[in-house]
């Protein structure tokens, strides 16, 4: 209660962009374990010219956002067909904004998405994700939503 679900496909609209853009920095409370990663500063232009890329790719994308009545982004996530025609999509972030955990949103917005992505691209059958170890509350939306461990990834930093 208190949220609706809305469906981007392609470019978030101009109107909603600079709140999505808002919503993008909590990622940074991500957990990623050891990992460190400067998150850029998100604007609205920043994330047209993102999206716009992927576009240009010939990509499709779609985002799906829980927004309140007062204009806010609570929640997001983003998906991406890097070809549209193809069998597999991408999921790229899926944030809740702090203020806003613990109400489901994560799961509501993810499965919204899939909804959605299986209704615009029949012939997806994989949507593909990548969470840290250590993010236990995504990791645990992913399973309780049909996503399955495929396997690890290592990443590796050094200091120059």
């Amino acid at each position: 209660p208190g949220y609706e679900l809305l469906t981007w496909y392609g470019l978030v609209p101009d109107a909603w962009a600079p709140a999505a853009a808002a919503a993008h920095a909590a990622m940074e409370d991500a957990p990623t374990g050891d990992m460190d990663e400067r998150i850029q500063t998100w604007t609205a232009p920043r994330l047209h010219t993102l999206q716009q890329l992927i576009l240009d790719r010939g990509g499709d994308m779609i985002t799906v956002a829980a927004v309140t009545p007062g204009g806010e982004v609570a929640a997001y996530t983003e998906v991406v067909l890097p070809d549209p025609t193809g069998t597999t999509a991408l999921q790229y972030d899926t944030v809740v904004v702090p203020a806003h955990r613990g109400h489901g949103l994560g799961r509501a917005v993810k499965r919204h998405m899939a909804a959605r992505a299986a209704a615009r691209h029949p012939q997806l059958r994989r949507i593909a994700t990548t969470v840290a170890d250590e993010n236990g509350p995504m990791r645990a939306v992913n399973e309780a939503l049909g996503y399955r461990r495929e396997r690890g990834v290592g990443i590796y930093q050094t200091t120059l």
